[in-house]
């Protein structure tokens, strides 16, 4: 009967071991499971990320190659502001308006600012020559402000050989 006993208690830690040791593949074929997940879902975000590097980094070293980086914007505001007086009709008439450059480059600002009084005789010139009552229409400022810009444009590059004004800006506009 001992030797019975011995082989029933033999039977149930083979049956044990077996079922632990089943255990442990389980656990051992769950973690491979889970990191095979991971590393799938690594892959997809970073292919999904990332995409194709190569040729986005052609193309951004062609970006940086062809742009320079902007600087910030620098106004030069053109004191005292412009008066011209119209004669429409019988009655005089004004305008008085302030006027600020926007440039980039600090070469434009020393040329702006070393030729203001042939730019303020420019300036003063080609207002004199508009109609006053276009001048009353936001197309009769908008196209005014475009030939100052053209205006001072060319008396910048003529004058200093330099590039970069970039807008003519009204900050004041009031007619009388």
């Amino acid at each position: 009967m001992a030797a019975e006993q011995d082989l029933k208690l033999d039977d149930g830690k083979a049956a044990g071991e077996a079922s632990s040791g089943g255990g442990k593949k389980k656990l051992i074929l769950i973690i491979v499971g889970i990191v095979l997940l991971i590393a799938v879902a690594v892959g997809a975000t970073l292919f999904l990320v990332g995409g194709d590097s190569s040729d986005e980094e052609t193309a951004d070293k062609e970006a940086v190659v062809e742009e320079e980086p902007l600087l910030p914007a620098q106004y030069v505001i053109l004191k005292p502001e412009f008066v011209v007086s119209f004669q429409v009709g019988s009655r005089q008439r004004f305008l008085q308006a302030s006027i600020d450059i926007m440039t980039r480059k600090q070469t434009v600002v020393d040329a702006l600012t070393l030729h203001e009084p042939m730019i303020r005789n420019d300036i003063i010139r080609v207002i004199g020559e508009q109609n006053f009552d276009r001048l009353r229409t936001a197309e009769g400022r908008v196209e005014l402000q475009e030939l100052l810009l053209q205006q001072v444009r060319q008396i910048v590059q003529r004058e200093s050989g330099v590039e970069g004004v970039e807008a003519l800006l009204f900050t004041n506009f009031v007619m009388q």
